[in-house]
Order: structure tokens, then sequence, then C-alpha cells
């Protein structure tokens, strides 16, 4: 399948055969516009594109008004509705994939070729203790799509996203972001109480214990497993 039409890179596609036909839907991206669409009806899974790269129909999302990351919402929920109504393509899985598939998008958006590894952190304050979560060092990109992909995830971000002033350009959510796609090295941001990092802590190497993750023995009184 191909990975770009008439300027725009393809995020996300799926074809499903339906009645004898394969029918798809795509959704791409172009200098921060969104693209949610459906393919052409073919005789082939492999591509539902014209020869220039042509598409049945599409929707756009490009208002200046919003910033990028409410745009992709906005074309990711009409694919995710594409893909159950017009194509027959969605499964289990699709939500889910799809809105990954943003995230390692935007995690390749920026290089980041001067930092070799980085391990993420989310902290939720809470009134007992904080709600942690993060990963090991990880190959910096690595690192950074699961920072987009738990911001994607957290119930700070969604709340934030059901706000009409934060979906506006210029706004708090719009600025984490553009900190969260634009990052080439090490980032602090938070979005309400929500905190999300990127650390630099060296490279990785089987032998620092830092990074190694033994099993614990059942009790602490017992000296064997």
């Amino acid at each position: 399948m191909r990975t770009e039409v008439q300027g725009w890179a393809i995020v996300h596609q799926s074809r499903t055969l339906w009645r004898g036909s394969f029918d798809g839907v795509f959704l791409a991206e172009r200098d921060g516009e969104w693209l949610a669409g459906r393919q052409f009806t073919t005789q082939t899974r492999h591509d539902g594109f014209g020869d220039n790269g042509e598409w049945w129909h599409a929707t756009y999302y490009a208002a200046p008004s919003h910033h990028e990351a409410y745009r992709a919402l906005g074309a990711l929920r009409e694919y995710i509705r594409l893909s159950k109504n017009a194509a027959c393509c969605w499964n289990v899985r699709f939500d889910q994939e799809a809105g990954e598939a943003v995230d390692r998008h935007w995690a390749k958006r920026v290089p980041l070729r001067d930092v070799a590894d980085m391990s993420m952190e989310w902290v939720h304050p809470g009134l007992t203790g904080d709600l942690r979560s993060g990963t090991s060092l990880l190959p910096a990109e690595e690192a950074k799509y699961y920072l987009l992909d738990q911001m994607r995830r957290s119930f700070a971000v969604s709340e934030a996203f059901r706000t009409p002033r934060e979906c506006r350009a210029g706004s708090k959510l719009a600025e984490a972001y553009q900190v969260a796609i634009g990052a080439a090295g090490p980032v602090h941001l938070s979005v309400r109480r929500d905190r999300f990092s990127l650390s630099h802590d060296g490279a990785y190497k089987e032998s620092d214990k830092r990074w190694i993750r033994a099993a614990r023995l059942p009790s602490p009184d017992r000296n064997g497993f």
C-alpha cells in the first residue's frame, strides 16, 4: 500500500473484502492538516487510490482556529466512523491501532539524532500519593511515542479536549502538544494536573543494573524460588 498520496502522508489505512470487491478507508496528514477518507472500491486489496493518488471522498480538518491535535482527533473519529459504516473495515483493535498510528506519526516528525536513548514518565498527583507510569531506557523515538501514547490515554487530556477553549490554537493543550510533538530531546510538560516528561539518562547497557528487571522472590523470608 502507498505511504503518500498527493503530498499527504498516509498515517493509517485499511481495506477489506465486501460483496466480492475490496473497500477501504485512510487517514492522512500534511503540514499539520488532517484528512479522513474513503478509497475507491476495486478488485485488489493492495491499492484503492487512482493513478494520480485520487480518492473517492474525504473530509478535511484544517481549521486555523483549531490546533493540530484537535484536528487529528476529529479526523481520527471520522476515520473510525467510516471504517464501521462505510467500508466495514472495523474490528475490536481498530480504534487502538489507529490512535497508536497517529502517535507514531508524530513521534517521527522531529528526528532525535543527538539523543540515543530516553525514558518516559507520567505522574498524576493524588490525595493519597502520586500515580505513576513510565518506561525504562528506550530508543529515543520509541520513548517519544510512549509519551504521546500516554497523553492520548490520559484522563486529564481527554477532559481538556472536552473544553472548547482548549481546542483553540494557542491554548495550554495546544502548547503541550506542540512541545511533545516537537521534542528533539528531554522535555517536561503538564496538562492540568498531569505531568509528562522525557528524560535522557545515558545509553542502555545490559551491564547497567538500573535497567535490569529482576524477578523478586515470593517472600523476603525465603531463600529460594
